[in-house]
């Protein structure tokens, strides 16, 4: 039987505890919610955040597949699972969670991107083009997408176009050395190598007064 009394006090000290930094805490008090009630979907989705900023990736994919099988169409749970799984390099394995977040919703960024980036990471440059632009159809001022798009693009040996995101990135943040990194290579690719030391120059030495923000 549910103790819903009980769950909500536990889950109370749970959220208390994370807020504080007391992550640890926060887990004992989560287990103690799911005690009361194995169904809490919520308790195991926080379970799985906290477990993934504790760097404790595959007790974070258990607590997020445990609150997958009580909800499977939780289009941010997937998301999580397959970010997950995409920073401890199982990007074949993320794929298959993001592409159930995208048929449930083909628009949502955060599972678009993901994927890109996977997809990236595996060299299926063309697919990540594909997620990329569609991702900057709804959101055209990504610059990471858009960074992201330019290494693809670099990949496949389209150097204009490559070139051109690149550009569309600084616009949007002129001191950005990752993007400024990213585009030297392209121009060393392209025999530019002059615009490319004046890239990574750019790097070194930045503009006085502003920061660099990767």
């Amino acid at each position: 039987m549910v103790n819903r009394m009980e769950e909500k006090d536990w889950i109370e000290k749970a959220q208390r505890a994370k807020n504080m930094g007391k992550l640890e805490e926060a887990l004992a008090a989560y287990r103690e919610a799911l005690a009361c009630n194995p169904r809490n979907r919520s308790a195991m989705e926080e379970m799985g955040d906290i477990y993934y900023e504790l760097g404790r990736h595959a007790e974070a994919l258990s607590m997020y597949d445990a609150a997958l099988a009580e909800d499977p169409h939780n289009l941010l749970v997937l998301y999580k699972k397959g970010y997950t799984l995409r920073k401890i390099h199982r990007c074949e394995e993320a794929l298959k969670s993001l592409d159930v977040a995208l048929s449930l919703n083909p628009d949502f960024l955060y599972a678009l991107n993901d994927k890109g980036y996977c997809l990236n990471e595996l060299g299926r440059y063309s697919e990540a083009i594909t997620c990329f632009d569609h991702s900057l159809s709804i959101s055209p001022r990504n610059i990471r997408v858009l960074a992201s798009k330019g290494i693809a693009l670099r990949e496949i040996g389209r150097l204009e176009e490559s070139l051109e995101c690149f550009d569309r990135a600084l616009e949007l943040n002129a001191v950005n050395a990752f993007v400024y990194y990213q585009k030297s290579l392209t121009l060393r690719a392209m025999g530019r190598i002059k615009e490319a030391d004046e890239c990574i120059a750019r790097i070194n030495f930045p503009i006085p007064g502003k920061g660099i923000h990767k």
